[in-house]
Parts: structure tokens; C-alpha cells; sequence
């Protein structure tokens, strides 16, 4: 390795780790040479070297298992181009199930993946044996297999990264210890290290544990925390394959694979051990913690039972060693929320080496161009908080984190630990009524309502919840008669100024010029066309306009407005999300309950759709907004934090006598969803433009020049080739809940990209994309025969250009 560090460079990254090495391989890759890779001690010594270098293809979703795939491909043909030997093989995988309900789940895992192009399906557990000689699979139901999944040296993979980068022209020092970054003007422009200055355009944190201190070093919440993670390895065993497939034992939380004649097992703890809340030693290097054979017993056990040999075999050695995870078990990319050209890729929750490959790719085009090739929300660094770097926080979830991981991943599977952190000003009240609550970006958030009797606890199922039946009961109460649900959770932006209008003109793909109490509902766009978000502005004044997004969103919409705020504007954006509390009052009785609680004149004439007004409720002057998320008549309230716990006693009083329901998220789902209000994230992405989406009514290409205008002349004048569709089932008992493969004529769509049931049109109801080689038409569409692949099983599905409910969206303007 080079040993004298350069004065300046284009991009520093930081840590030599495979994310790290990945990320100058690829941008050397992109024509970028001028990159240096900082490493405290040796590359690879962190974390990466412990690995057990085990490469799986499939993920969540299409993006996540893009870039698992891509880092195979890249693994497969790195000897040749490196001339280093990584040990990479394609053995194959099994994972095997000792429940039915593993098996359903595996079901769904495998429609995915063959709608993603990945081989898995599921086989004989006469064939699992003969796959793998040795294994037992006496207590199992099932097991299914990937032909084309992987391994690999974890540490000569790394190295032959970092030839292939040193090829490219990058440099790469070991032991320099990165000791500040530097800013300037919001932006980073270098860093400080025990052998020198080193001023650079970029930085790139791939420091694997020592990230979060990294990102503290420019006020950056980069959110992980180390925990105890632990594999041994057996002495040669005789009778198995020298190279059997990788096994995964989803429910004995442990996995498999062959190592020098032998097994290398381990897995991932339902009970984990946080490690380093005291600092990571300075020494710190190719270190091994002390042994926990208590904490290893489970895996042992279940080695037991999946390999009868291991009665007798004898272990070599147990390797105990620190990794990283996050709160969400799901790791972090991309540019950092505040700092310009200060960039992410840690966090990896022991998938560094399948996904390495993937990231270093997406981060460096992400650098190169401005954006990944590809929407990665799920991971954006931009989707943590501040106080999400709370140390006992990550501490306590991380206790459960580890475990997530090969958990089963029912819909809406909540996590338990860390909670509550934020709780709304009426949580109490909702809690005395029996929620059931659920957690959205620290908020704990009524999920539904348990009646008198009913233990509000979640019990999952891939079928019909325990919950099932309260939903219903929710969501027909909004439908029929009055309602009340909670979001107070959702982020509020205040953009304010002499400029604020013409900087919101610039951002918003809507006209947002309008008079005082109009409220917008605007997509806000990339340069490409695609929804970096989208909100509603309600213009409060000549110079203050009030902006709603989603509460999981609001680090994200936030930074994009203001990075787009011009240096000489004089606008300022300001986060009040804590500031007010959001009372939603919906149905069509909502009118005869407020009406009762104010003396402002609520008719349609009045106080007309798309409108806000200041009224008086109990002693309150809160903001009610006249729009709606659920399809119906109704109003927001937007309640100065202080009043909210009054108000929300008013109107429980006052609606005894119009029987108003307490609602809950999972009932406001299933209601926008059968209304074909679309949710960013799943329905749209960055990927996604207005016009693709139905969404073109937010778009006044006539109002001058915005982000993304140009890309959406452009769509225009060509024709849209895919757009969003919904689908109803003949079938009323089956569930859909997203991630179902959609079929046109036998042809691969896209996955739905979200499922509830509608309880009011009788159906489980979806959302996806249909697309096209020639311009979109209805009738193209409507031309269709669609197919839902649920639980392994085609289901015909009906097509929908317009909601199956209130398709004209007149039930919100009664």
C-alpha cells in the first residue's frame, strides 16, 4: 500500500473495509482515479475479516435484490480481472422450514424471486438431503432452493477490490486515523488526520462501527451500534460434501455452510449482546471477544438437530466478534442529510459482503451523478433522525435487531423494543380506548382499537389478523358515519419569507401561487421527472406557507427543500412538526359532529373542499384543513401541541350522540387504498413521475420553469410505457398485503407495491405498474388479463383505470 498521504483529492473514503474498497473500485470504474481510501490499521481488520462470506440473491425488494445480484456477478469474475483469488463459489442455498407458516412465507419469497429473475423453488425434503448428505430433516415441512447463491473469502475479496481500485488509480493508506472533517459553507472540504490535512471535494463514510462516530464529527445522526455476533467451526466431518449448499434455518435462527471438510454455523440471537457501549478499544484489529458458549447455545442446539454428526464432531473454534446493525435492521446509503457531498455506506447488519458489491456501485454513481441508478429509500441514510444516535436507545433496540433478521416478516410486524420515544398529546386517551399501537419513525401511533374485553396485542398472521375485524369495523365507520384518527405524528414545514412563494413555484410541480386558505396537494420532483416527495401547501399568509408530508419523511423533505432555497432568497423553512398535533375528524357525519363544536360555518359554500380556515374549537383556534386521506368528507386539524389533549376531550364528548369511532392506522391504510390515494415509498418513488402515476392533475407545465418540468415535457410528448393500476379479486377471503407478483397475459408486471383489504368494496384491493414497450393507452390496458401470484397460486384480478370506490372522488366534497 502507498504510504505518503496526498494534499488534495477528489473523494476521501473512510475505511478500508469491502464497503469501502467496493466504493473506490467503483468510482475508478466511472473514470474517477483521484480517490484515496483511509484505513486506521489494516484493510479489512474491522469487521469484514470475521464474515462469514456467505452471498445471498434475494432481498426485500426488486432494488435491494439488484444490488445482491450485482455484487455476485461482480465476485464471480473478480480473480480473473484482479489476478487476487477471492475463494468465490456458487454452491447454492437452501432454506428450510420447520413451520407451516415458514413455508408461506418462503412461498411468497420465491414468487418474488422469480418475478426478480432469481431461480428459487421449492423441493423435496428427500432431494434437501441428497443436496446436502448429513442433514436431518425429520422435524421439517418444507425447504426450498436457490441454485445460484454464493460464497466467498470475505478479506481476499476485499483485497482483490482494493487492486482492482489501485488499478483504476486510486490510492489506499492503512493505519492514518481520520480525526475531523472539515466544512465549509454546509459542505465537507477535507479531512484532518494523525499524519496530515487532506483537502477533498467528497467523503464517503464507510467506517462500519466506527461510523456513527464519524458522523458525529459534522453532526450527522448516522444510527448503529455493535452487538456480539458469533460463528464456529467444526473439525473435518466425515460423509458431507467437500461444497454442500448454505443452509438456512430461518426458525432455528441459525445457518450452515462447508468449511475445510467441516461446518461453519452460526446465526442471528433473538436476545442479542450490545457490545462497546464504552468506546471501541484504539487497538482495536482482527479482535476476538471472549467466548459465550450460553450465548452460542441455541445455534448449537439447532446444529444438533439439522446435523446428527455434530453429537460427535468436535469444534475448532468459536469466533466471537462486534458488528454493526441498525434500529431497522436495514443499512445506510447515500448523502447526508445537512452536509453537501458527505456520503454513507455503513451500517450493514452483517450483509456487508452480499451487498457491498451493490452499494459500492450505488454510491458511486450516487457521487458521479447526483442519484443512484435506481430509487434506494428503504436505505437512505436520509430516512433516520437526529435523536436516533441516542446511545441507549440503540443500545436497547439492538437487543432485538439482530434477531429481526431471520424473524418471520409477517405484514406489519412491529418491533418492541426502545418504545415508547414519542408519544402524541392524547396517546393516554387512545390507550384508556383500547389501541393497539404501532411505531412510525418514533411515534407510537394507534394501530387499532381493541374492544372492552380485547387485549389490544398484535397476533400475526400471513392470513386474516387478529386485528381483522376492529379494522372493519373502523373503516366502515368512516364510510357511514364519523370517525377520529390521530397523526399528529405527520411532519410539518413551515417555509417562510419575502421569496417563500417563488422558492416553493421552483420545487413544486403544482401552482402553489394561490390565495390565502387554499390548500395544494403538489408532487415535488426530481430533475428526472420522479417524486422526491409529495406534500400539501396551505398558504397561511402572503409570506408563510404550511407544507404536510408523512411523518417517516420529514428528515428527507426537509433537507431537499432546503438545499433548494437559492443563497440569496430570503426564505427560511422551519421544522414544527412537535409544534402541532393533527386531530383528523372524517366521514360523512363529520360536518353534523364539528358543527356542534364551532360556530364557523362549515357548508359547502363556506368552507368549500381544498380550503383552511382558523375556526374555534373548545378554547382552541386550531387550523382545520378541508382535504382528506381516507375519501371522505372531513377536516384536519391542526392543533397548536398545548390544546390538543382539550380539543380531543371536546369532540369525544360532543360525538356521543353521533356514535364517532376511534380509528386507527391500519383502518386509514385500508381506506386511501381503496380511494387510490397513493403513498410515497411504495406506490411512488423517485423512479415514478406524476403522469406514470395518475398524479398528472398536480403537474401546471404552464406555470414556468420547476424541477423535473423538462422531463416531463418530454414524457408528455412521447407517451408515458408503464402506469399505475388497481386490482380487485373476485375472491373476498384472500389477503393481499403488497409484493405480490402481477401478471398481464402470463407477462411479469411488477410486484404490487401495496395491498389491504377493502371492507367497503368487499375485496382485498392493490396497487402496480403496468408497462409497455409502445405509449400506455387505457385500452391497452383494459385489454389485459391480470393474474395476482398470492401463496403460490394464480389469482385472477380485476383491473381498474380509476378507484373501485368513489372512482370520481366526490365523496370528499359532499
Amino acid at each position: 500500500m502507498s504510504t505518503k498521504i496526498s494534499d488534495h483529492v477528489q473523494v476521501v473514503i473512510i475505511g478500508g473495509g469491502i464497503v469501502g474498497c467496493s466504493v473506490a473500485y467503483h468510482l475508478t470504474k466511472l473514470g474517477w482515479a483521484d480517490v484515496l481510501v483511509l484505513e486506521r490499521k489494516e484493510l479489512g481488520s474491522g469487521t469484514t475479516w470475521a464474515a462469514a462470506g456467505l452471498l445471498a440473491q434475494l432481498r426485500q425488494n426488486q432494488e435491494m435484490t439488484n444490488l445482491a445480484k450485482y455484487t455476485l456477478d461482480l465476485y464471480e469474475g473478480l480473480e480473473t480481472e484482479t489476478g487476487v483469488a477471492t475463494g468465490f463459489r456458487k454452491n447454492g442455498a437452501v432454506a428450510v422450514c420447520q413451520t407451516e407458516d415458514r413455508r408461506k412465507e418462503l412461498i411468497r419469497a420465491a414468487a418474488m424471486a422469480r418475478a426478480f429473475n432469481v431461480e428459487m423453488h421449492e423441493i423435496s425434503l428427500n432431494e434437501t438431503e441428497d443436496l446436502v448428505p448429513g442433514m436431518s430433516t425429520k422435524d421439517l415441512v418444507a425447504a426450498f432452493y436457490l441454485p445460484y447463491d454464493g460464497i466467498t473469502n470475505p478479506i481476499e475479496t476485499t483485497r482483490a477490490l482494493a487492486k482492482g481500485a489501485k488499478m483504476g488509480g486510486a490510492k489506499i493508506l492503512e493505519n492514518v486515523n481520520v480525526t475531523a472533517i472539515k466544512t465549509q459553507k454546509g459542505a465537507v472540504c477535507g479531512v484532518s488526520t494523525d499524519q496530515g490535512d487532506v483537502i477533498s471535494e467528497y467523503v464517503v463514510n464507510c467506517a462500519g462501527m466506527w461510523g456513527r462516530h464519524i458522523g458525529q464529527m459534522v453532526n450527522v445522526s448516522v444510527p448503529l451500534h455493535a452487538a456480539e455476533h458469533m460463528h464456529a467451526v467444526t473439525m473435518p466431518i466425515e460423509g458431507l460434501k467437500k461444497h454442500f449448499p448454505t443452509v438456512r434455518d430461518f426458525d432455528g435462527e441459525t445457518y450452515f455452510k462447508s468449511e475445510s471438510d467441516g461446518i461453519l454455523f452460526g446465526g442471528f440471537e433473538s436476545v442479542s449482546k450490545p457490545w462497546g457501549m464504552k468506546g471501541i478499544p484504539e487497538k482495536f484489529m482482527y479482535t476476538e471477544l471472549q467466548e459465550d458458549w450460553d450465548q452460542f447455545q441455541p445455534f448449537m442446539d439447532c446444529a444438533l438437530t439439522r446435523f446428527p454428526a455434530m453429537e460427535t464432531a468436535q469444534i475448532r473454534h468459536l469466533s466471537v466478534v462486534p458488528e454493526s446493525f441498525t434500529p431497522d435492521t436495514a443499512f445506510m446509503v447515500g448523502e447526508a442529510p445537512g452536509v453537501k457531498n458527505f456520503f454513507i455506506g455503513c451500517g450493514m447488519n452483517s450483509v456487508g459482503i452480499q451487498s457491498a458489491g451493490g452499494v459500492g456501485r450505488a454510491l458511486s454513481h450516487w457521487i458521479v451523478d447526483g442519484h443512484p441508478e435506481e430509487q434506494l429509500w428503504p436505505v437512505d441514510i436520509k430516512r433516520y433522525f437526529p435523536w436516533q444516535r441516542n446511545a441507549k436507545y440503540l443500545h436497547d433496540r439492538i437487543v432485538e435487531a439482530v434477531g429481526v433478521l431471520y424473524h418471520h416478516h409477517y405484514p406489519n410486524r412491529q418491533r418492541t423494543s426502545a418504545r415508547p420515544v414519542i408519544c402524541s398529546p392524547i396517546h393516554d386517551r387512545l390507550a384508556d380506548n383500547g389501541a393497539a399501537f404501532s411505531m412510525t419513525a418514533g411515534w407510537e401511533r394507534a394501530d387499532w382499537f381493541a374492544p372492552e374485553g380485547v387485549e389490544p396485542v398484535h397476533k400475526y398472521s400471513w392470513e386474516k389478523p387478529n386485528w381483522f375485524d376492529y379494522q372493519c369495523e373502523e373503516h366502515m365507520a368512516i364510510r357511514e358515519g364519523v370517525g377520529l384518527y390521530d397523526l399528529t405524528s405527520m411532519g410539518k414545514l413551515l417555509v417562510q419569507g419575502r421569496d417563500a412563494e417563488s422558492v416553493l413555484q421552483s420545487l413544486c410541480s403544482n401552482d402553489v401561487a394561490v390565495s390565502i386558505g387554499k390548500v395544494v396537494y403538489t408532487p415535488v420532483l426530481n430533475e428526472r421527472g420522479g417524486f422526491e416527495t409529495d406534500v400539501t401547501v396551505t398558504r397561511f399568509s402572503e409570506d408563510t406557507f404550511f407544507v404536510v408530508t408523512a411523518a417517516a419523511t420529514v428528515v428527507h423533505d426537509y433537507d431537499y427543500f432546503r438545499r433548494h432555497i437559492p443563497e440569496d432568497a430570503l426564505t427560511t423553512i422551519t421544522d414544527v412538526t412537535h409544534g402541532y398535533a393533527m386531530l383528523a375528524v372524517m366521514g360523512p357525519k363529520s360536518r353534523d359532529l364539528l358543527q356542534k363544536l364551532t360556530n364557523a360555518d362549515l357548508s359547502n359554500d363556506a368552507f368549500p373542499y381544498g380550503t383552511a380556515q382558523e375556526i374555534d374549537v373548545a378554547y382552541a383556534r386550531p387550523w382545520a384543513l378541508r382535504m382528506s386521506y381516507v375519501g371522505e368528507l372531513g377536516w384536519e386539524l391542526y392543533i397548536p401541541t398545548m390544546f390538543a389533549l382539550p380539543v380531543f376531550d371536546a369532540i369525544f364528548e360532543e360525538s356521543k350522540q353521533v356514535g364517532l369511532r376511534l380509528v386507527g392506522m391500519q383502518a386509514v391504510n385500508t381506506l386511501r387504498l381503496e380511494t387510490g390515494y397513493r403513498h410515497w415509498e411504495s406506490d411512488i418513488t423517485p423512479d415514478e413521475t406524476p403522469y406514470e402515476a395518475g398524479l398528472g392533475f398536480g403537474v401546471k407545465l404552464n406555470k414556468g420553469e420547476f424541477i423535473g418540468r423538462d422531463a416531463l415535457i418530454k414524457q408528455k410528448e412521447e407517451g408515458i410505457k408503464r402506469k399505475l393500476v388497481m386490482f380487485t379479486l373476485d375472491d373476498p377471503d384472500i389477503m393481499l398485503y403488497g409484493s405480490e407478483p402481477m401478471y398481464r397475459n402470463g407477462v411479469w408486471m411488477d410486484n404490487l407495491r401495496s395491498g389491504a383489504y377493502g371492507f367497503k368494496v368487499g375485496s382485498a384491493v392493490g396497487m402496480g405498474y403496468v408497462k409497455h414497450e409502445k405509449p400506455i393507452t387505457n385500452e391497452w390496458i383494459l385489454d389485459g388479463k391480470y393474474e395476482l401470484e398470492v401463496q403460490g397460486k394464480m389469482i385472477p384480478a380485476k383491473e381498474h383505470i380509476r378507484s373501485p370506490y368513489d372512482p370520481k372522488n366526490e365523496r370528499t366534497k359532499m
